[in-house]
């Protein structure tokens, strides 16, 4: 039973289920979300996943991870989403849209995005990691703090790298749209489009801040675990060091490490106080001193125990930290980065002990001892941490969980933090000099430092020698061995409570240590005083300190030792130093017990870092100022020239200021006054800006002038009236301004002071004298003169500083002034800022201060902001008007639109009214005159939405009511539409910013909506009716529609899910909405024809039910003006042309509109009594979609050059022939010469341009500029199109067609431009034409039908045939491949029989090529005309419309003797639709005719053939004796040997035998050619002998021999009596072998000899389409394949299945080849011409239109046509006639021009191994070889032979085609037959 869920409702798939084997299933895969609708108790859940929504099913429980989930509008819609973090929500969206994408980046191997693969991939497993982290639940706040920032990181550099959309983020949270202002998110935008830009690789921010934003720095460092093995405890001080300045930075840190341990005691230390010229200016450095602490000399095996313990010196390392200070202001990092500190030491050196860092640091090796190999190296880790230390402890709790010891910086940060309260004193014990004494040694020396108090008392622990080790009462030095001038460079800290400095000294004790380690002897001693005799602290600097010499007497003596320095007033009055010599009365020399030692000498180095000492003389003055009354004015006046820096260490300076001020208001106001005020000044320094929290508590809690306010605010309005007279005081006027905030903080404070001191009195006083204040300022800010001008703009810079001051509380709960009052100050001050005249400077900060004032206490109060938000927008709407500051008004606008939104429920709808009837239409007016692509745009549209969303009803219908008539509503609707039409279709915002794009088009669809309501109501009924604000409605509503960010089906699907979610598809309510509109208007649908173009492009939105409510548009608009005008042509017309701009060349469109736009109108029109013409229409629009998406997905796909020009050529016949559009051919025109030019079909890319230059005329009618030239006439369109088409004919090699543009451009120079130097230009052209006619070879190529069986092809290919014409050298291979590289699926078609209908009408994929042969066509002018083989060569397989192709077959019963008899050809001929060459290289079939060739017309096809090939190759051989002779010798071998063995006598035994000359009287004629044709070949071969005679070499001698006793036996036999040939025979009379002369002065006649066919009876077949069938594979090359030269072409049979003869060849591989082309075509002896019809080869291909006819024996004779004179064919010429023929040739002894003369006077056939005539410049040319046909159709012709006759056209009342035929035959065989 199943029931519906209540607390199972959401899971996760964790096993992939397949649904397909369960009834009811639903296929779910692991990490599918799914919703749980129902469950029957026994394991089942009935639900749907998130991904489909829309399919239902049932799948099993155990295959669901339940988890936590939300219920939105519960009931039958509800909505269920998982309770989780909103991060880890993100990272499961974001993890399924990156895996999609990445699929797709692999799967299509993206060159631009292959490299982001490993990337991506990378943080896809990280961004797992750190979701299973943040869903563990087991980290801390701060940890999962981190872990959401870098995730948030990683998660915006993935969008960003892949060009996904911008996450706009609230602290890691994703913004929530609805709860967020417009102008709010665009900042977000913003701000988050910069953090992702500085993003890297690794999630961390680059640059989420400028450096100098960070106040202060700090460095961590951590100690790793370290080998020492020195066999001693050590020391190792850690200091940072500048290596540019040569100065130590830091105190010291130090670890003590005990010989038995194996860690130092201390790990971790904080390098404070860096600033950022300390990362950037400076050369940092980590210096280690390595110090042994133990005996005075190590010995390793020394045993006894030691009495003394000395610290000597052992080492020194440092290392480089400058990477990681660069990097660290920009990144926020949680690695630590390893460094190693590589120590040297310094036991034989110890003197070099104090400069050895700075040898390592400039590497001087020379000067560095070995590496110790005690200790190896000590690794450290360090990490930068930037900002205050209490966030950074508060932010980072694992790294201060250990003992982290704060090492600070030697001198005040460069930024002082509040409660940063210092009293460190550094002393740097420098170095000594002293005397060597009597002794040979020098001395080891040790310094002791001791502190004493005023009272000469010892102070305990208050010596640090570094963080890390506690506080000692006294120092001991470092030992260097017997050295008189060491330098020991120790810093060492003095920590002291200030009030016990005063007074103090510092004692030095200089002590031998003798090698006996038992002896320390006291000699000498020194002191410096802390503090001078005028108070101030000492001042920081180096100092040489007197040492002054004990009494002997007490040297050895350790307990005297003690008593000598229990009264240090015993020493005092000695001067420590050189500065002190003039303030203390002891002599330079001492006193009688203390002598000093002139000759030796100590020197440290001081510094001191108090903020309770000062060490100013000034400041000293200024706090003891009642010491000396009379001098508080001097040294208030000097106080304003103390360094910033004295000032701030001192914290007692403002409480001093109010103590004089107290003493005498009257005296001192002014002084204390300017005092105060330059105090406050230095906080606004940026170092110290973080004081002013201190100076706040203090005002707060320690601050007690009760009558302060007084001075202050007489002080402040004198200097307000001062500003307006006095220009030399404007400095310290604007000094005042400045301090405003804290002034008034010390205002209101004392008068609170005051007020609870006196309860209250002088309560009005007060606030009059603040009127007075306050109206002062208003005077001020009115001035227009320029000296006041920066006075004006301090005052309003730090104007609403003091509101939270004159807000704050007083002790009853009131405020100080109440709200109003407050405000009613800001708008008066405000209003009296002068508008005219002043600089931008004033607006500005006017602008600033309303910014600053919105952004405070005041505009969030309603009664305050009532009173401000009128001036604010008063003044934001001048300067919208003015052009002024607009970037500061749109900020203002914001943040005010803003805090409305924030606060609407408190806010009255009474402000939002007044801001749209303020500014709504300056917004407008703005954004249509600014720079659109400006920084300004985006924030003056988000000014402008948040406008729109902050609206209600009520509020427009205000807005409407405002209006006084039509005329300025109508202008206000106008603008607002434009502004809306520019915003969806201009690039306001990036495309990445989706979130935006979206929340501002769900504003604009509301504000439409409310907008339409305004048209129906007041712009439709009657005269108001406007057809251009309705037509701008449809307009906007169509931009709106179609715009990118809408159209979700581009989208990924988490994309468009999400979009879903939150807006639905707005495409659909604004297609209702226009829809509602459409209706509307009624009978005023006839005005907007002109939207055709913009409905059909909402109609072709893939979105089936806006296309359901748009597509009955256009039945209206049919219906609309077939009732006005009688027809809709202007609909067809106008559907027309937009459709094919937006279907073929924008991509829109598909099957199902295809589909719905047929069947939607065609249901309208069926009820119309236009009916048949609508049905047309739609009829032709279905056509030519589908016909344009044909193309488009074509063209979609760079490598299918196939598809691609056949969808072409197929829109252009539609358009040309159905549609008659000029422009769109035109333009397809263009698009299909852009496709061969690439693909270099020069050719055809010429006529498909000559197609458009035949439209045109030479006229001056001027043309407009299209897609390939410019505006221009007629006369110049034409002109430039047949230069660019004889160029494209020349590369081609077409150059005979070029011939007649440069004669047709020729007659315009000469006759109509008199251009004479375009005449000459294109004449030198012309001529270089014919020159390549007659030089440059040219190939031939081959002919293929290609057949596309099958529905699945295109409309263009479906079920239609082609012959293509092949590239050079491209066979049947090439063409196969490439077909199916472009169709994959089709297949081979391998039956032997044409498919079958169901086949043809399936949908399959089947393709069939077979080669054709071209029939050509002799061109009208070269007909009865004596024309050069060089010229009529080229027609041979161009300008030709018909092809054939042959297929053998036996009829009958095959004689296994001689299958001759029985071999017919079935012969097909083709026609297409256009000549090649053409626009393509291939034309569709039109029609398909059969045919049988008889065995007897066979026989005489192979004859002639054969006969021709041997004249060919004999007269190359006679004009070129130079070369191989071989060919020809295999030629004559293999003729003679299959002559002589059986070729004639099967000719003889099937054709000549009386039997079949009396079965077949017909064949009369024939029988009689073939036996001339054998005569004629005997003939041939014993010219052939004679030329091979010639030229044999002596090796090839005894062929020549055994070839003529061949040659004599095969004459014979024919001579024979009993030969059937006899009476054809010529004898010899048994005289030898004449040699052959071959004549070259005898012109060929044309090659176009038409086929000698019998009359035909044509019977048309009603099959579509039916292939023909293929030849099989022959053994014959006499008739099949002319490359075998062994053959003599008259005893060779084709194999023919007997079973079958149908049998066809399925692979093309195996289609025999197409019979070679000679390479030369040379001119033949006359006397071996022939006038015997031309037969053809087989032929290997198919057919379509199958033909019919009767055989060629059944034939009807058909009258000759008149033969040319027989004198003029030598081969009917007699004997004698022959000879005198040949006898007529130039003379051999007449001279060579002469002989030459003769020879061309008859155009010869020029060699084609010539030179090639230069090609024109700059067209390179192809090098073409010479290889022609032997046989230009299927009907092979003679090269050297022009026909005598020609094929009759059929008549037009027979069905039977009547072609030429031969002559009767002779009723003798002696007589020779006639010409034919």
């Amino acid at each position: 039973m199943w029931r519906p869920t209540t607390d199972k409702k959401f899971g996760v798939v964790i096993y992939n289920f397949n649904g397909k084997k369960t009834k009811h299933g639903l296929s779910l895969e692991i990490g599918e979300s799914v919703q749980i609708l129902e469950e029957n108790g026994q394991g089942w859940f009935r639900g749907f996943s998130t991904r489909r929504k829309n399919t239902k099913g049932i799948f099993p429980e155990s295959y669901i991870h339940i988890k936590k989930f939300k219920v939105d509008n519960k009931g039958k819609y509800e909505t269920v989403s998982p309770v989780e973090e909103t991060i880890v929500t993100e990272m499961t969206s974001v993890l399924r849209e990156w895996g999609g994408i990445l699929k797709k980046i692999y799967k299509e191997k993206d060159g631009k995005y292959m490299e982001l693969y490993p990337k991506i991939r990378k943080v896809m497993v990280e961004l797992i990691g750190y979701r299973c982290q943040i869903m563990s639940g087991d980290r801390t706040h701060e940890q999962l703090r981190d872990l959401k920032k870098i995730t948030t990181q990683k998660i915006d550099w993935g969008n960003s790298q892949m060009q996904l959309d911008l996450v706009p983020r609230i602290e890691c949270e994703i913004a929530d749209v609805d709860n967020t202002s417009i102008v709010d998110l665009y900042k977000l935008h913003q701000r988050s489009m910069e953090e992702t830009e500085s993003v890297s690789f690794r999630g961390t921010v680059r640059r989420r801040k400028k450096r100098e934003s960070i106040a202060i720095h700090h460095l961590y460092c951590m100690l790793e675990k370290f080998d020492c093995q020195i066999g001693e405890d050590a020391e190792f001080y850690f200091s940072l060091y500048d290596a540019k300045e040569g100065i130590f930075m830091s105190e010291r840190f130090l670890s003590r490490k005990n010989k038995n341990e194996v860690r130092p005691n201390n790990l971790s230390a904080l390098y404070t106080d860096l600033g950022l010229a300390d990362l950037r200016d400076r050369d940092l450095y980590i210096v280690v001193h390595v110090v042994r602490v133990g005996r005075m000399l190590y010995k390793e095996n020394e045993k006894k125990k030691s009495d003394q313990v000395y610290r000597r010196p052992y080492g020194c390392g440092a290392v480089s930290i400058s990477d990681i200070l660069i990097s660290s202001p920009d990144q926020l990092e949680d690695d630590m980065k390893q460094y190693f500190i590589k120590v040297y030491s310094c036991i034989n050196s110890e003197h070099d002990f104090p400069i050895l860092h700075e040898n390592i640091i400039k590497k001087q090796t020379s000067k560095l001892g070995t590496s110790n190999s005690q200790i190896i190296g000590i690794p450290i880790s360090l990490r930068m941490l930037h900002g205050d230390l209490i966030q950074i402890k508060r932010e980072n709790p694992l790294l201060f969980s250990k003992n982290v010891h704060l090492v600070r910086k030697l001198g005040f940060a460069d930024v002082i933090m509040p409660g940063d309260a210092r009293n460190d004193f550094y002393i740097t014990i420098q170095r000594g000099e002293f005397e060597k004494g009597s002794k040979t040694a020098g001395k080891n020396v040790e310094v002791a430092m001791k502190v004493f108090d005023s009272d000469g008392k010892l102070m305990q622990n208050c010596i640090s020698v570094g963080e890390g080790a506690p506080l000692s009462s006294d120092y001991r030095s470092l030992i260097f061995y017997h050295s008189n001038t060491p330098k020991w460079n120790e810093v060492v800290k003095l920590v002291m409570p200030p009030e016990r400095c005063q007074g103090a000294h510092v004692r030095f004790e200089f002590r031998h240590c003798s090698n006996r380690d038992s002896q320390k002897k006291l000699y000498a001693f020194g002191f410096m005083k802390l503090t001078r005799a005028d108070g101030a602290t000492l001042a920081d600097d180096n100092y040489e300190v007197y040492i002054y010499k004990c009494d002997e007497s007490y040297k050895f003596h350790h307990c005297d030792e003690l008593h000598q320095f229990r009264n240090v007033n015993a020493y005092l009055n000695l001067p420590s130093c050189q500065a002190e010599m003039m303030v203390v009365s002891g002599s330079v020399a001492g006193n009688t017990n203390y002598q000093r030692n002139l000759k030796e000498n100590f020197f440290i180095k001081t510094t001191v870092c108090s903020t309770k000492l000062p060490q100013n003389l000034e400041l000293v003055s200024l706090l003891r100022w009642k010491d000396h009354p009379e001098k508080i004015q001097h040294t208030l006046n000097r106080l304003m020239e103390i360094k910033g820096e004295e000032i701030v260490k001192c914290q007692d300076i403002i409480d001093t200021l109010f103590n004089i001020l107290d003493e005498d208001t009257e005296a001192y106001g002014k002084p204390v006054f300017q005092a105060l005020v330059f105090v406050i000044g230095i906080l606004s320094d940026r170092r110290y800006q973080n004081l002013r929290t201190d100076l706040d508590t203090y005002i707060e809690k320690h601050f007690a002038g009760t009558l302060a306010h007084k001075p202050l605010i007489s002080c402040l309005r004198q200097c307000a009236e001062e500003a307006i007279h006095y220009a030399d005081k404007q400095k310290s006027i604007q000094r005042a301004f400045q301090a405003i905030p804290y002034l008034f903080k010390f205002i209101v404070q004392s008068r609170m002071l005051y007020a609870r001191a006196t309860r209250g009195k002088e309560e009005a006083v007060f606030k009059e004298d603040m009127n007075n204040l306050f109206i002062a300022m208003n005077n001020m800010v009115q001035q227009t003169s320029d000296y006041v001008l920066q006075s004006q703009v301090t005052l309003l810079s730090y104007f609403s500083t003091i509101y939270d001051c004159l807000l704050q509380e007083k002790g009853d709960g009131k405020a100080m002034f109440s709200i109003q009052q407050v405000a009613l100050y800001a708008k008066n001050l405000l209003d009296n800022v002068a508008k005219e005249g002043v600089s931008k400077e004033l607006h500005a900060a006017k602008l600033r201060c309303i910014l600053d004032t919105v952004n405070s206490r005041l505009f969030e109060e309603e009664a305050s902001r009532v009173i401000l938000s009128p001036v604010f927008l008063t003044h934001i709407q001048y300067h919208l008007m003015q052009r002024q500051e607009l970037k500061l008004c749109a900020e203002v606008l914001g943040d005010i639109l803003t805090s409305l939104q924030k606060l609407q429920k408190e806010s009255s709808n009474s402000e939002v009214q007044q801001v749209v009837q303020t500014l709504l239409d300056n917004l407008l007016q703005t954004l249509l005159t600014i720079n659109r692509h400006g920084d300004l745009t985006g924030m003056f549209v988000a000014c402008l939405i948040n406008t729109l969303k902050v609206m209600k009803e009520e509020h427009f219908t205000n807005l409407l009511n405002s209006f006084p008539d039509r005329k300025p509503l109508k202008e206000f609707i106008t603008r607002i539409f434009m502004v809306f039409k520019e915003l969806v279709k201009k690039d306001v915002f990036p495309q990445d910013w989706m979130v935006m794009r979206m929340a501002t088009n769900d504003v604009i669809l509301s504000a439409i909506q409310y907008f339409s309501q305004i048209l129906t109501s007041h712009f439709l009924r009657g005269d108001s009716f406007d057809t251009q604000l309705w037509s701008s409605f449809f307009n906007l509503s169509v931009s709106f529609l179609t715009q990118p960010s809408l159209q979700l089906e581009t989208f990924s699907e988490v994309k468009r899910n999400k979009i879903r979610d939150q807006y639905g598809d707005m495409r659909v309510l604004m297609g209702h909405e226009i829809e509602s509109m459409w209706q509307n208007l009624g009978d005023h649908k006839i005005n907007f024809l002109h939207l055709i173009g913009p409905f059909l492009e909402v109609t072709l939105v893939p979105e089936t039910e806006l296309r359901r409510t748009t597509i009955p548009f256009f039945f209206d608009m049919m219906h609309c003006e077939e009732r006005v005008k009688g027809n809709f042509k202007q609909v067809e017309s106008d559907v027309i042309d937009k459709l094919d701009l937006l279907v073929g060349t924008k991509n829109k469109g598909d099957e199902e509109y295809r589909t719905l736009f047929k069947t939607i109108l065609s249901e309208k029109v069926q009820h119309q009594h236009w009916k048949e013409h609508g049905l047309a229409f739609i009829h032709i629009v279905a056509r030519l979609l589908e016909t344009l998406l044909d193309y488009r997905d074509v063209m979609m796909k760079d490598d299918e050059k196939f598809k691609q020009m056949s969808c072409t050529m197929n829109i252009l016949k539609f358009y040309k022939d159905e549609l008659k559009k000029e422009e769109m051919y035109k333009r397809y025109i263009y698009k299909l010469h852009d496709l061969h030019v690439p693909d270099k079909n020069y050719t055809e890319a010429a006529f498909t341009l000559k197609t458009l230059a035949d439209s045109l005329q030479w006229s001056p009618r001027p043309l407009q500029a299209d897609e390939m030239f410019p505006k221009q006439t007629e006369w110049q369109r034409k002109e430039a199109l047949y230069n660019k088409i004889i160029d494209l004919l020349d590369r081609g090699k077409t150059w005979e067609h070029g011939i007649p543009l440069c004669k047709e451009l020729a007659v315009q120079y000469e006759t109509k431009a008199f251009d004479y130097a375009k005449l000459s230009a294109i004449l030198k052209y012309q001529a270089q034409f014919y020159d390549h006619i007659l030089t440059i070879p040219r190939m031939d190529t081959d002919f293929y039908r290609v057949s596309f069986y099958g529905l699945n092809f295109p409309m263009f290919l479906r079920n239609k045939a082609l012959v293509m014409r092949a590239r050079v050298y491209e066979r049947g291979d090439s063409i196969r491949q490439m077909i199916q590289s472009e169709f994959p699926a089709a297949q081979v078609w391998t039956e032997h029989h044409p498919p079958s209908d169901d086949i043809l009408q399936s949908n399959v994929q089947y393709i069939e090529i077979r080669i054709v042969n071209p029939i050509p066509e002799e061109p009208e002018l070269f007909r009865d005309q004596t024309v050069s083989e060089d010229i009529l060569k080229y027609y041979e397989t161009n300008d030709v419309k018909r092809f054939y192709f042959d297929r053998p077959f036996h009829r009958g019963v095959k004689d296994p003797n001689n299958e001759i008899k029985t071999l017919w050809l079935d012969r097909t001929t083709l026609t297409i639709s256009t000549s090649i060459p053409g626009i393509l290289r291939w034309f569709e079939v039109t029609n398909q005719e059969k045919m049988e060739v008889s065995p007897l017309r066979h026989a005489l096809e192979t004859m002639q053939k054969k006969n021709k090939e041997l004249r060919s190759l004999i007269a190359s051989y006679a004009s070129e004796p130079g070369k191989s002779i071989n060919p020809l010798s295999m030629m004559l071998n293999g003729v003679i040997d299959a002559a002589v063995n059986g070729g004639i006598p099967k000719y003889q035994e099937a054709f000549f035998v009386p039997e079949y000359i009396a079965a077949n009287p017909k064949d009369a004629t024939f029988i009689s050619r073939l036996k001339m044709f054998i005569l004629e070949q005997v003939d041939i071969l014993g010219k052939g002998l004679h030329v091979h005679g010639d030229l044999a070499p002596a090796d090839v001698k005894p062929l020549q021999g055994k070839l003529e006793e061949q040659y004599i036996k095969l004459r014979n036999g024919i001579s024979d009596q009993g030969s059937p040939i006899a009476s054809h025979r010529i004898s010899t009379g048994g005289k030898p072998i004449t040699p052959i002369s071959i004549p070259t002065n005898i012109p060929p006649p044309s090659p176009f000899t038409p086929p000698e066919d019998t009359t035909t009876f044509k019977i048309s077949l009603q099959e579509p389409l039916e292939p023909s069938r293929r030849p099989v594979s022959t053994i014959s090359t006499g008739s099949c394949d002319s490359n075998n030269s062994s053959s003599s072409g008259v005893g060779t049979i084709p194999e023919v299945d007997e079973d079958d003869p149908d049998d066809v060849i399925t692979d093309i591989s195996s289609v025999p080849k197409i019979p070679s082309r000679s390479l030369t075509r040379m001119v033949t002896d006359p006397t071996l011409s022939t006038s015997a019809p031309q037969l053809s080869r087989v032929g290997r291909s198919a057919s379509i239109d199958i033909t019919m006819r009767r055989s060629a024996d059944d034939a009807p004779q058909v009258p000759p046509r008149p033969s040319r004179p027989a004198s003029l064919d030598p081969k009917f010429a007699s004997p004698s006639f022959r000879e005198n023929l040949m006898q007529s040739r130039p003379a051999p002894d007449l001279p060579k021009k002469e002989r030459q003369k003769r020879s061309n006077s008859v155009s010869p056939s020029r060699l084609q191994t010539q030179d090639r005539a230069p090609p024109l410049p700059p067209k390179p040319k192809m090098n073409g070889g010479a290889y022609t046909r032997q046989s230009v159709h299927g009907y092979p012709v003679t090269p050297s032979q022009r026909p005598t006759s020609k094929p009759l056209p059929p008549t037009p009342d027979s069905p039977v085609r009547r072609p030429t035929t031969p002559s009767k035959a002779p009723t003798t065989p002696s007589k020779a037959p006639p010409s034919s």
